[in-house]
C-alpha cells in the first residue's frame, strides 16, 4: 500500500510542472473520525440503546428462569410414587406445556436478539456514513481553499475507504491515458479480420 502511495504521489508530479510545486499532503483519517465530537455523540447513543436493549434481554431470560424453575419442580412432581396417578398425570401434561412455552420464550429472545442487533448495526452504518461524508466534506473545502493537489489517506482505515480523499481536478490524468492507450487502435475492420484468424487458428485459446 504504501508503494501504491508512493506511485500515486509520483504520478500526480509528473503530471505537469505547475502541479510538481503544489503541495500534497497527508491525513490520518482513522484518527480523525475517532477524534471528532460528533463520533463521540454517535457512540455514547449506541451505548444508551445497546443498554436498553440488554435490560429487555434480562427481563425476557428472567422470564425463562421462572418457567425453568417451574419445569424442575413439574419434573420432580410427575415422578414421585407418593402421588396419585391422576396428580402425577397433571403435572406431566403440566410439565409438558411449560416446555413448549420455554421453547417459545427462547424463540422470542432470539429473534429480538437479532432483531435489535441488526437494527442496531444499520443505525451505527449510518452514523458513521453521515460523520464521515461531513468530514469528507470539510477536507475538500479546506483542501480547495488552500491550494492543495492531492489529500491522501495514510490511516489503517485507507484500504477500506481509498488512498485518495480529494484530488485537484487539474491532476486527473485518465483522459490524457486512455488517448496514449488508444492512439495506437488498429482499424476496426483490420481487427476483426485478426480476431477471426486468431479463432480459426488451431493454436488459438484462452480467454480475456
Amino acid at each position: 500500500m504504501k508503494k501504491l502511495i508512493l506511485l500515486s504521489v509520483a504520478v500526480l508530479a509528473l503530471t505537469g510542472s505547475s502541479f510538481a510545486a503544489e503541495k500534497i499532503v497527508f491525513i490520518d483519517l482513522e484518527r480523525t473520525f475517532n477524534e471528532f465530537y460528533k463520533t463521540q455523540l454517535a457512540k455514547s447513543k449506541v451505548e444508551v440503546q445497546q443498554k436498553d436493549i440488554e435490560a429487555e434481554r434480562k427481563i425476557m431470560v428472567d422470564e425463562m428462569t421462572v418457567i425453568t424453575d417451574r419445569i424442575d419442580v413439574l419434573r420432580k412432581d410427575a415422578r414421585d410414587t407418593t402421588l396419585s396417578d391422576e396428580i402425577r398425570d397433571s403435572k406431566r401434561l403440566q410439565y409438558e406445556e411449560q416446555l413448549l412455552n420455554l421453547r417459545a420464550k427462547q424463540k422470542e429472545l432470539d429473534d429480538f436478539t437479532t432483531r435489535r442487533q441488526q437494527q442496531l448495526q444499520a443505525q451505527v452504518a449510518r452514523m458513521s456514513q453521515t460523520v464521515m461524508d461531513e468530514i469528507r466534506q470539510v477536507i475538500v473545502e479546506y483542501a480547495k481553499k488552500e491550494g492543495i493537489t492531492a489529500v491522501i489517506d495514510n490511516s489503517t482505515r485507507r484500504a477500506a475507504i481509498g488512498v485518495f480523499i480529494y484530488t485537484h481536478p487539474d491532476a486527473e490524468i485518465t483522459d490524457a491515458i486512455l488517448t496514449v492507450l488508444n492512439s495506437k487502435r488498429p482499424d476496426t475492420m483490420d481487427l476483426l479480420l485478426e480476431d477471426s484468424s486468431e479463432t480459426n487458428s488451431p493454436a488459438a485459446g484462452g480467454t480475456l
